[in-house]
């Protein structure tokens, strides 16, 4: 890949094969890729592109337009950049994701009109450090690396597995380009009870585009995964197969989970009055988890007809321990996990009393 000056008006002037053989000397693999025909040719410069703000008054620019409700394609008018690395599309989902439930929520008379200054909040730390990006594309074209490597490969010579390296270190992409480190911790409506309180004297250092780490999970975090959630069984409810937190979770509702050592904890009971009292009643599903048995992993658990009837959530029991491992959650502890629509945690408590004032701040706030 070359990041050499091409007179493209030349080559097409120029005889059939001229565009051909640029193209074949651009890739740099010798003769292990063959180009035998070139249908179209554009010039194509990088940049870099940002607003200051995401989002004025209810009409908000990112890949779309919006007045109220009315919705039209824009392309790329929030932010524009290098395509290396691939996270342009990528970024442009999640900015159409993250204000999409808010705007629907603030429509609605759900939530306060305040909620739509997370957007920039939110996504503009994501997208101001996005510009690793340019980094990436600097050090994938640069000339004398790209050159020295096409002639070592094409040549042979005794330092090509040396120059080899160095391509290939340059087109060497980390875990940082999956996106799932992206995450929310220092938004205004994000609510973390168990955040570690920091040392003092000692700078806190936060990265929106950080690695995921395994073990470790805030508010603000991608949700993670967990499959082999098994369903209670009683007289009410039939029995049915599987099913695993993605599969649970989705753009049209917020997920309340509640992580209880028993059904007869008091809490269980709390959290859903709390929603049956809430305006959001319909746009919360409600999720129970319960450990599940290491002495029989593959049994369902039965309860009580009585337990049962006053328990209006889906009871879920998790016998393979991944809900419990992947929530940081101990065995006999109770935590409750409220999961956005974009399949972000948006707050993690334990039992307080001003549980209801949580559910209403990671949700902006919203009119009785």
């Amino acid at each position: 890949m070359s990041s050499c000056t091409v007179d493209l008006k030349g080559l097409v002037h120029d005889d059939e094969e001229a565009p051909v053989n640029c193209v074949q000397d651009s890739v740099g693999l010798g003769d292990d890729v063959k180009v035998k025909e070139v249908m179209w040719v554009s010039d194509f410069r990088p940049n870099v592109r940002m607003v200051n703000e995401l989002g004025v008054w209810m009409r908000h620019v990112l890949n779309f337009h919006v007045t109220h409700v009315c919705c039209r394609p824009s392309p790329d008018t929030a932010h524009v950049h290098s395509a290396a690395g691939g996270q342009g599309m990528n970024s442009s989902v999640q900015d159409a994701f993250n204000i999409a439930w808010k705007i629907a929520l603030v429509y609605n008379g759900l939530s306060a009109a305040s909620l739509l200054d997370t957007y920039t909040t939110e996504r503009l730390a994501v997208i101001v450090e996005m510009s690793f990006t340019t980094k990436l594309h600097d050090r994938t074209l640069d000339p004398s690396d790209v050159e020295h490597t096409a002639r070592s490969i094409v040549g042979k010579d005794d330092d090509s597995k040396q120059v080899e390296s160095k391509f290939e270190s340059a087109m060497r992409r980390s875990a940082k380009m999956y996106m799932l480190g992206v995450n929310y911790r220092t938004s205004p409506i994000v609510i973390d009870e168990f955040v570690p309180t920091p040392t003092s004297g000692v700078a806190v250092v936060h990265s929106t585009y950080g690695d995921s780490q395994e073990g470790v999970l805030r508010a603000g975090d991608r949700a993670p995964d967990a499959p082999g959630l098994m369903p209670v069984v009683s007289r009410s409810r039939a029995s049915a197969g599987s099913t695993r937190m993605f599969d649970i979770f989705a753009s049209t509702h917020h997920t309340v989970i509640t992580f209880a050592p028993a059904l007869a904890v008091p809490v269980v009971r709390s959290v859903l009055a709390t929603l049956d009292r809430s305006v959001l009643k319909e746009l919360m599903r409600r999720v129970v988890v319960l450990p599940g048995s290491t002495s029989e992993p593959d049994d369902r658990v039965e309860v009580s007809f009585d337990v049962d009837q006053t328990i209006d959530a889906e009871v879920l029991v998790d016998h393979a321990g991944h809900a419990y491992r992947g929530y940081i959650v101990e065995l006999q502890e109770v935590k409750i996990i409220i999961v956005r629509p974009v399949g972000v945690v948006g707050a993690t408590c334990g039992v307080w009393q001003g549980w209801s004032d949580t559910l209403r701040a990671c949700l902006g706030g919203w009119d009785n």
